[in-house]
């Protein structure tokens, strides 16, 4: 029975039996600061066993996409290694809220087992919870096991929460009798043997009671039911498979890899690699598909994690050109069917995929080139100014092997081979400190961001969801349920207290979708708040972040709460501008710009959108150009409230991290024909005329693969446009040229500027803006490395001038080779001197790299070489040297 077979069968098999069948959300988890990503199929419906949600059904079924990769699950370091572990996985669930219980889910999954998939009863084997005598007596009664086939095991195997507190249970557990008998030693094991006889593939989790804080259990007034079942594991057990990458999900992509590397069978000390591939494969296409892109921090750090993984092991296996993207292609063949998303996202999987693995390529070569060197005994600079160090005895520094690995992404097992191969080892406790050092790290500013969010949280809790009522009113009578001061809950605020305020109703928008928090005021009879931002915490409490004005505040009292209207109104016109823009740049560039994420606040707004090359001047203007005659045309802006299926169906573009209920705000801009639709939950516009005016002011690169562009709109627009026509009208009057004929006098002045006494070496430097399109951004600074055809030093700095020129912070390194030598200038913008670095610096160990010298100010210098050849590895020095300052 092939996998898509499976997965058809069970979510008709339950919709059959009044399951509503819910599709896969995105790996992204919508509104859950707690989460990475979806790490089981129970994550979408959190809230509901949590009870602060409440939908149409009270049972579900689902094939939910998931990844584990971090945190409490994180299978990352099995993978390859382990029959069964995987990064991605489908999850198979039914659930129940309120409705049914443990018989029904036991009924369920017996009969899906035994009958739909006609599995055989023996080789299947129940466990549950040691004190759950109920489960016990329903697994003799449906399905006949006497009790001694019954295992009973503690809460590490059979006791499920959701976490430290709140909905928990015991939990019962199906197993698959792969052999009879032990791996081991051929006698009759137990479930808990590891000898890989025993697969547990199906969990059953009865969802009754509610941890507090102390661990007292309290029964649930609703009682539920989570199950989780495999799709790749219960695939390989029906199709007779002895690990997961051994069915009909892994296979062609195994055989894919096979191609390329020539292997006719796969020994078991190259298997791993070939699995490890596979795997990390199919989680990177899945990331990249919900909006996920290489980068050095958050979710982006962790795929480029995974594919960084995914190339080392293709080296191992003799790969030395990038070949992912035909892996990633091969998952779209197989997936594309069940999850459309991944045909839709091709070109941006291809285009993310191949730009990150080139520049891994690029790392190991430089990162080999320098073991080798340091390995023969050579002190190779690693960044400014530290210095790899050898031991004499041959032992590799824990710490050296560490920068490696985390500033230059250097695998620590191919560190680990190119030492052996040389008769030396690592300092394994030195470089496990290293790693367990920066965990630590991470885990201390991970903890300090969720804490202001668990604060918040934890300050919501068990206070009513807040009547929204700013769709109608910009102000509303209202009752404060809550005030918070920096010591916590409290009863008053007085003059001067920095306030959070909770109140039944509230007229202020809250944070979300892009769009920023309303401000305002909250007047009582007592005293004024000011509100400077409003945000959603817990299942829909609005939190007033403000201060003390006048007077004084109390819980219960009632108070006036009325938004800023000239604030709300210019974040409409942003807002419903940006639903413009995001279709103008479909129209100009294709489908693929979709939204990335974006920012709507009353001065200006902010567009991501997935492209993977800066917009040409004509590009820009269509896109205004289209946005604009949207406006001219005063379309009008139309609201309904629909189911989210039946909003989904209609095409409405939806954003992957976004938190989507039963029903869907659309907003459609249209007059009869609809010219946009999208879900959003924001403030707009009636009509698109009250958008006014409209011009972009900016774009530029955010990352691999995505564009940003800022926009102006209304009073703010014609401000930009005044200032702009002031410094025109200056100019004509300074030159005493016709306004028209600005731009051609310019050039001319320009190019006899420019006109040097002696003849002009042949050149062929490239056009700037390109070379800035390809530069790297870290932490909001561009590094700009290249290879340019300059005919000499002089047209190499002037090219080097050039874009210092067209840049607000960069680190520019260009080199070149002339009269068969190389050379190299670098220069530095001020805040990039503030930073730390020194060009004279850089330029001196990129010379000393290249067989040479080099050396200047703080701000340009330069360095030479010998041969030609050292060009290239001058240049991936300073990748390396600024990758170690940047990142």
């Amino acid at each position: 029975m092939k996998s898509a077979e499976i997965r058809k069968k069970f979510l008709s098999y339950f919709e059959e039996r009044g399951h509503t069948v819910v599709p896969s959300s995105s790996l992204i988890p919508a509104g859950d600061p707690t989460l990475m990503f979806v790490n089981a199929g129970m994550v979408p419906f959190k809230d509901l066993f949590l009870g602060k949600e409440q939908r149409s059904y009270t049972r579900a079924a689902s094939c939910q996409r998931c990844l584990r990769v971090s945190g409490k699950h994180n299978d990352l370091e099995e993978v390859g290694y382990s029959r069964r572990h995987q990064t991605f996985f489908e999850m198979l669930g039914n659930f129940s809220f309120g409705d049914y219980f443990k018989e029904e889910a036991i009924e369920f999954a017996w009969e899906f087992l035994t009958k739909e998939l006609a599995m055989d009863p023996k080789v299947l084997h129940p466990t549950i919870f040691e004190d759950d005598d109920e489960a016990a007596e329903l697994w003799q009664k449906i399905a006949g096991f006497p009790p001694s086939k019954i295992v009973r095991l503690g809460a590490e195997d059979n006791f499920w929460s959701m976490g430290d507190t709140g909905p928990c249970g015991p939990d019962s557990e199906i197993f698959y009798d792969r052999t009879g008998k032990c791996l081991k030693d051929g006698s009759d094991c137990p479930i808990t043997c590891d000898c890989e006889r025993w697969w547990e593939f199906w969990n059953l989790v009865f969802m009754q009671y509610d941890r507090s804080a102390d661990g007292t259990l309290t029964p649930l007034a609703q009682k539920g039911i989570d199950t989780g079942m495999g799709l790749d594991r219960l695939t390989s057990l029906l199709q007779g498979a002895d690990s997961n990458y051994e069915n009909d999900l892994f296979v062609p992509l195994i055989e894919r890899v096979q191609q390329l590397t020539g292997d006719r069978e796969i020994t078991l000390e190259r298997r791993p690699a070939y699995r490890a591939i596979a795997d990390h494969s199919r989680a990177m296409t899945f990331l990249i598909a919900d909006g996920v892109l290489p980068s050095n921090e958050g979710r982006g750090y962790v795929l480029r994690r995974i594919l960084r993984r995914a190339s080392y092991q293709g080296r191992l296996l003799g790969l030395t050109k990038p070949f992912l993207t035909t892996i990633c292609d091969t998952v779209i063949e197989i997936m594309g069917d069940a999850y459309p998303i991944v045909r839709e996202s091709e070109s941006r999987i291809m285009d993310a995929v191949a730009d990150e693995e080139e520049r891994f390529l690029q790392t190991l070569e430089s990162g080999l080139t320098r073991l080798e060197q340091m390995i023969s005994g050579m002190s190779i600079p690693l960044t400014i100014p530290m210095e790899i160090k050898p031991a004499p005895s041959g032992v590799l520094r824990g710490e050296d092997a560490f920068k490696l690995y985390d500033t230059f992404g250097f695998p620590i097992d191919l560190t680990r081979k190119a030492l052996e191969a040389r008769g030396w080892r690592l300092d394994e406790e030195g470089f496990e400190r290293a790693l367990e050092e920066q965990r630590e790290r991470g885990r201390a500013a991970l903890g300090q961001e969720r804490g202001q969010d668990e604060a918040l949280l934890a300050a919501a809790r068990g206070l009513d969801a807040t009547r929204f009522v700013g769709y109608d009113a910009l102000d509303a009578g209202a009752t404060v349920v809550a005030l918070f001061t920096s010591s916590g809950r409290a009863s008053e605020a007085r003059e001067g207290d920095e306030v959070q305020v909770v109140l039944d109703a509230s007229p202020f928008y809250a944070e979300g979708g892009g769009q920023v928090g309303d401000s305002g005021h909250i007047a009582g009879a007592n005293g004024d708040v000011a509100i400077e931002n409003v945000r959603r915490v817990g299942h829909g409490v609005f939190v007033h972040h403000g201060r003390v004005e006048r007077g004084r505040i109390a819980e219960g009292e009632t108070v006036r709460a009325e938004v800023d209207p000239v604030a709300r109104q210019n974040t409409m016109r942003n807002h419903t501008a940006t639903h413009l823009l995001h279709k103008a740049l479909r129209v100009v560039l294709g489908p693929q710009a979709k939204q990335a994420g974006s920012l709507v606040a009353p001065d200006r707004l902010r567009f991501d959108f997935f492209h993977n090359k800066p917009l040409t001047e004509d590009e820009l203007h269509q896109t205004e150009r289209i946005v604009r005659e949207q406006v001219l045309l005063d379309r009008s802006v139309r609201i309904e409230v629909m189911p989210l299926q039946e909003a989904l169906a209609t095409n409405a573009d939806a954003m992957f991290d976004e938190k989507y209920g039963e029903e869907a705000r659309v907003v459609s801009v249209s007059n009869g024909d609809v010219f946009s639709r999208e879900l959003c939950g924001g403030t707009h516009c009636h009509h698109t005329g009250q958008v006014g005016a409209f011009v972009i002011v900016e774009q530029r690169s955010v990352g691999a693969g995505v564009r940003r562009v800022e926009a102006l709109t209304g009073e703010r627009a014609y401000a930009w446009f005044d200032e702009r026509r002031k410094v025109i009208d200056e100019l004509s009057h300074e030159y005493n040229v016709p306004v028209a004929e600005l731009p051609e006098r310019l050039r001319a002045l320009q190019e006899r500027a420019r006109e040097a006494p002696k003849a002009a070496a042949p050149s062929n430097l490239p056009d700037p803006q390109e070379v800035i399109a390809r530069a790297e951004q870290r932490n909001g600074a561009l590094v700009i490395i290249d290879r340019v055809d300059a005919a000499d030093a002089e047209s190499l700095r002037d090219f080097g001038d050039e874009l210092r020129r067209r840049v607000k912070s960069a680190a520019i390194v260009l080199g070149t080779v002339f009269d068969d030598k190389p050379s190299v200038i670098v220069m530095l913008t001020p805040d990039r001197i503030e930073a730390g670095l020194h060009a004279g610096k850089l330029a001196q160990q990129i010379g000393k790299q290249m067989g040479a010298g080099g050396g200047g100010r703080p701000d340009v210098a330069t360095a030479g070489g010998r041969d030609a050849s050292g060009l290239d590895a001058g240049l991936a020095l300073a990748r390396e040297l600024l990758a170690g300052k940047t990142n």
